[in-house]
């Protein structure tokens, strides 16, 4: 096991702020070790007491005739340091901080929780919290709960690694309904020290442990996080519910735990490169982990759908597309044994309508048949309450080991009144995961699917990411922009394709150059310019000479205001490039995540359609693929009425080495080229524009 073995799974704990008084901390804390059955030794810490629910109590940590696992601490924020002084004179090596009351406190809670993270380094302590809920670890030999939340969990297969302790405290609490059932959770809190990264290295080594969820309002070591999941999740899928979306959001994020925030879309394409996937909703995350955490995994996205009303079965087929899933193409075969076992007025094809008359052994009949076809992959079974002799318990109960000796999922939908004709103890006995409204569960199954696919992806990743690659030593010195001309010369060496351009500060020079290209842009190059077009700087298709002239005179023009009396206006020439598709493609550095890479469709229409996607640095070619298919605008790529298909190899090439080129060029901070146009008659985009930001030394 991992060096944190002995932090959640402790054999001896101390709990420093024990107490007998209702209503605190260090009752609920006591309280819940007993109730649990705790397997090993505790060790209450109050100068006022002798013993506390029957357990011998001491004045004092130094005072305990051993050195336990770990020590719990429940005193107010001013007594923290001094009770880990004693920890550490005691040589106890863990500690969670259930205390509240710094960093997302105050510039004083800061410096209070700076000290507590110095001191602990300082003599090798590992930390949980501060403002931590605690934690639990259900395997029976251990049968620890170490928290304060008032609902015991149940024990299960899922690891839950929650920032909030309150909203941990909820999801005990609507667990226990749908028995949901947890084997370790931990309340990282403000993630002082121990954060997301080392839970899931010992979540990824926990035999018990099959899906892994996340409730995060913040993303520590981005780098080590990505190192970790390509470890993790080819074995245990990962889902979180990644708070702050909105720049509101934000603020409530930063304000809770003090935390630096990064823009949600940035956000979003790296916890997909990390094979992460994020729910939008409490709802999906508890859905998805229980039947991530209950059936076999789908082998593809076909299914079957059997229901005894027509209505459900069609809003499950019209949630299908939006989940990735598509209703199975049933064979001739599948579809023969069902017309022999069904009424006439049933519905074969899928979704199967058996009608409101089908009995438990109609539906086990069916699915039989069903679960045979290689075109199923997973099964939704859905029970709307029979006016028949039977019932869902009934069914579950005829169905259960069919379901047992099945490779493919199964999944239910019952929809009935609460009864004990409902059956939902059968269905938990069974393991078999049951919802009320279909849209819930095709968005499940769906995150099923998607975990698949994941894993496929990650089989074929290369060598851990080093901390250097992706954040680099920053450059000290003030920000300029870089010569469009200078811009170019350096895309060139990375072999990306640029429009044959020349300097023209003067206008014979303009027309010597139209008369070796043809159809000419003029703009204006004055790097202290940036939104040229906007502000008529640039003339297109000049064709004549005298086109050419009138265009060179009129941005002399605009531009003299917009200049220094020193800078006399420098104009750049360029080749025409037929129409076609615009892309655009960015660099920026983020100071959470390093280089974040752009690509969308770009053009005059960036803003108006914001059809882009981003990537965290290094990326390769899986990861530029999956941020080509994100474009909402994707299928243009592939040929739509007058635009022809692109070659996307040498599309993603493109990105590639665009990539490459900021990843070895620290000193840039941010790079847009835009537009990057792909001609119908060319084999490859060629950057028409672009834009440049660097930290200069001198």
């Amino acid at each position: 096991m991992t060096f944190l073995s002995s932090l959640f799974a402790p054999k001896s704990l101390a709990v420093i702020g024990a107490s007998r008084r209702g209503g605190t901390l260090g009752k609920m804390f006591l309280d819940a070790l007993v109730g649990m059955n705790y397997k090993g030794t505790i060790y209450p810490i109050n100068p006022k007491a002798d013993q506390l629910n029957g357990i011998k109590c001491y004045p004092e940590i130094a005072c305990i005739p051993e050195i336990p696992d770990l020590a719990i601490i429940l005193l107010p924020k001013e007594k923290v340091y001094s009770s880990v002084e004693a920890i550490v004179q005691k040589k106890i090596k863990n500690i969670v901080v259930v205390s509240a009351g710094f960093k997302e406190l105050d510039e004083a809670g800061k410096k209070r929780e700076n000290d507590l993270v110095n001191l602990v380094r300082k003599n090798g302590i590992r930390m949980i919290g501060p403002n931590s809920m605690g934690l639990f670890n259900t395997i029976p030999e251990l049968s620890l709960n170490a928290t304060f939340s008032p609902t015991a969990p149940i024990p299960g297969h899922i690891g839950f690694i929650s920032q909030s302790g309150a909203l941990g405290v909820a999801v005990l609490e609507l667990s226990q309904k749908r028995g949901l059932g947890f084997s370790v959770f931990t309340s990282t809190g403000n993630k002082a020290d121990i954060g997301d990264v080392e839970c899931l290295r010992f979540l990824s080594e926990d035999e018990n442990t099959k899906v892994v969820i996340l409730y995060q309002e913040s993303i520590d070591n981005p780098v080590s996080l990505r190192n970790i999941c390509r470890e993790l999740i080819p074995r245990k899928p990962v889902l979180t519910l990644k708070a702050g979306r909105t720049a509101e959001g934000l603020k409530a994020v930063s304000s809770h735990t003090g935390v630096l925030a990064s823009d949600d879309k940035v956000t979003d394409a790296f916890l997909q490169q990390c094979g992460i996937i994020r729910c939008d909703t409490l709802q999906e995350l508890l859905d998805s982990a229980t039947v991530l955490s209950s059936q076999p995994l789908p082998t593809g996205n076909k299914v079957a759908i059997v229901t005894n009303a027509g209505g459900p079965g069609i809003l499950i087929s019209d949630a299908l597309k939006k989940n990735g899933l598509m209703p199975a193409a049933l064979s001739n075969r599948t579809l023969s044994g069902l017309a022999e076992i069904l009424p006439e007025e049933a519905a074969l094809n899928n979704p199967i309508d058996m009608i409101a008359s089908a009995t438990h052994e109609t539906y086990k009949a069916v699915c039989s048949i069903l679960v045979r076809d290689p075109e199923v992959h997973s099964m939704i079974v859905i029970v709307v309450n029979p006016p028949v002799n039977t019932t869902p318990r009934r069914i579950i109960s005829e169905m259960k080991s069919l379901i047992d000796h099945s490779a493919k999922p199964f999944i239910f939908i019952v929809m009935a009144a609460e009864s004990a004709d409902r059956g939902l103890d059968v269905f938990k006995k069974a393991n078999v995961p049951v919802f009320s409204f279909p849209e819930s569960t095709v968005q499940a199954l769906g995150n099923m699917v998607r975990y698949v696919q994941i894993r496929s992806r990650f089989e074929h990743l290369s060598e851990e990411i080093k901390e250097s690659v992706i954040n680099p030593a920053p450059i000290v010195g003030r920000k300029r922009q870089v010569p469009i001309e200078q811009i170019l010369a350096m895309l060139r060496n990375y072999r990306l394709k640029v429009c044959e351009f020349a300097p023209v500060p003067q206008l014979d020079q303009a027309l010597d150059f139209h008369k070796k290209v043809g159809k000419i842009a003029l703009k204006i190059a004055n790097e202290e310019i940036i939104h040229k077009s906007d502000k008529g700087l640039v003339k297109l298709n000049l064709s004549s000479p005298k086109e050419i002239e009138d265009a060179f005179e009129e941005i002399k023009l605009k531009v003299k205001p917009l200049l220094q009396e020193s800078n006399k206006p420098f104009m750049l020439a360029q080749e025409m490039v037929t129409d076609g598709i615009e892309f655009v493609l960015g660099a920026k550095r983020d100071p959470l995540f390093g280089l974040v890479i752009m690509f969308g469709i770009g053009g005059v229409f960036i803003e108006l359609f914001e059809d882009v996607t981003f990537g965290v640095a290094p990326i390769d070619i899986p990861t530029i693929e999956q941020m080509v298919n994100n474009l909402k605008s994707r299928k243009i790529l592939e040929g739509f009425r007058n635009y022809a298909p692109v070659n996307k190899k040498v599309l993603m090439n493109t990105i590639l080495r665009f990539s490459n080129l900021v990843m070895e060029h620290p000193e840039i901070v941010e790079i847009d080229l835009n537009p990057v146009i792909w001609s119908f008659d060319k084999e490859h985009p060629i950057i028409v524009d672009s834009r440049c930001t660097i930290i200069s030394k001198e």
